[in-house]
């Protein structure tokens, strides 16, 4: 085997579990869940890879695509274990944090990989569902092990892509040693005493976030996330901004964006604009600020900086003090492409993912919230996302319901506004990228 690394009732599901498989390589940039970091370099090495021969030595091929190389080592072990159930199949795992760009890539080629990580719930997934590029699994008897919530949240027109194997959440990873040296012993559980930690952190000399504001991936995310705790229907105010019935600069939830990271930039490093989020991940897992925005996926690349780290995920508390919800999307799912050397092989494989050991060895290294029955979720650090869902605290995350492009037409406007404070220009630029991407998906 070979591997190249490229860089809602929703408490039932927590009685599921969650998967994933690969093979072989190293971490590249790991931001994980549905975003990643710009990854040009890795993007266009796994573009390059629809030129290259799909057999070798008369064996079955497969090129495993994912998107998340945070999860590389774990996928690597699986889909070496799958390949030994399996004699004669070789897997080989291509990563890159920008899924979206080699997909597109890829996809004009019409040579996608054979199998690779979606986002079944997201338009963009639905609209290639759509229109052919993926196999329908509709009818496979694995499908009965994934959560029933989860499964109804990836249907496609009555109609399934793609194997739901786990539950991200997003919102504000703490460092309780970071923390707890500075005198502070519980998480904030409001706006004011999130500020009030980060005065005590700034007045002692400590970072109280950390924000790596150089990759627009990353920066595109934490604004698609948080303006949905502002306001979780950001897109119907959108739409009144496309419809000409509000101007964005009118926008009561792009205003509180503003506000909130005015506030953020005051307590974050100097360089946050030349910093990208591996390094950001780093020093935060070892105790360079007291606060760091993410995912649930983030653990393991803390966990694999510093085994030792005490964090917590907590909930990212409203900018106005109205109630706080959790973010959610489904993270892990596996399709087929159209294209793929082996459907038989392919299907397999999908199988031997919602299989409860290896969804279960899965999950304990991603950190994400299971979908597939048995597996069983215990990880201390993320208790405050469990509560979340467990009460039913949460919303699905608005990348699932904006028009196709719009987090990506939007990101650099905000890259701007936190390089330079320019409000006039941000509503500018959320303007344009808000009337010509609704009008495009009219």
């Amino acid at each position: 085997m070979r591997s190249r690394n490229l860089s809602i009732t929703m408490a039932a599901l927590l009685a599921a579990g969650s998967i994933l498989g690969a093979c072989g390589g190293n971490e590249a940039n790991s931001q994980g869940g549905d975003a990643g970091n710009t990854g040009n370099a890795q993007t266009q090495a796994a573009g390059d890879k629809a030129d290259e021969g799909g057999s070798g030595s008369g064996g079955i091929e497969l090129e495993l695509f994912i998107s998340k190389p945070e999860v590389v080592d774990v996928m690597e072990e699986i889909s070496a274990k799958f390949c030994e159930e399996n004699p004669g199949v070789n897997i080989e795992v291509v990563s890159s944090d920008d899924g979206r760009t080699v997909v597109q890539t890829r996809a004009a080629s019409n040579k996608l990989p054979d199998i690779m990580n979606t986002f079944p719930a997201e338009d963009f997934y639905k609209n290639m569902f759509r229109e052919g590029y993926f196999e329908e699994i509709t009818d496979q008897p694995f499908l009965s092990k994934v959560n029933g919530e989860t499964m109804k949240m990836s249907d496609c027109d009555g109609s399934y892509y793609a194997v739901p194997m786990s539950l991200s959440t997003y919102g504000i990873y703490a460092n309780m040693d970071v923390l707890n040296a500075n005198g502070i012993t519980d998480t904030p559980a409001t706006w004011e005493e999130l500020i009030a930690d980060c005065e005590t952190l700034k007045a002692n000399g400590v970072t109280g976030f950390l924000l790596p504001d150089k990759d627009v991936g990353n920066v595109a995310q934490r604004f698609e996330r948080t303006v949905g705790i502002i306001n979780n229907d950001t897109y119907s105010e959108f739409k009144k901004v496309a419809d000409g019935e509000m101007e964005a600069k009118d926008s009561p939830t792009l205003q509180t964006w503003c506000d909130y990271n005015e506030q953020l930039l005051s307590y974050t490093t100097d360089d946050h604009m030349g910093m990208d989020y591996d390094i950001a991940a780093a020093e935060f897992s070892n105790g360079s600020a007291g606060f760091m925005l993410s995912g649930t996926w983030m653990l393991s690349t803390v966990q694999k900086n510093n085994p030792d780290a005490k964090v917590k995920l907590i909930a990212f508390p409203h900018p106005r003090g109205e109630t706080t919800k959790v973010p959610v999307n489904i993270d892990t799912s596996f399709s087929i492409s159209s294209t793929c050397a082996n459907k038989e092989m392919g299907l397999k494989f999908l199988e031997f993912m919602t299989r409860q050991d290896i969804a279960q060895m899965y999950c304990d290294v991603d950190g994400n919230v299971s979908t597939i029955e048995g597996v069983e979720y215990n990880i201390p650090e993320h208790i405050n996302m469990k509560t979340a869902v467990d009460e039913g605290n949460i919303f699905l995350t608005a990348v699932n319901f904006w028009p196709n492009g719009l987090r990506e037409e939007i990101r650099d406007g905000c890259q701007t506004f936190l390089g330079g404070g320019d409000r006039e220009s941000f509503f500018e630029s959320c303007q344009e990228a808000i009337e010509t991407i609704y009008g495009d998906n009219e």
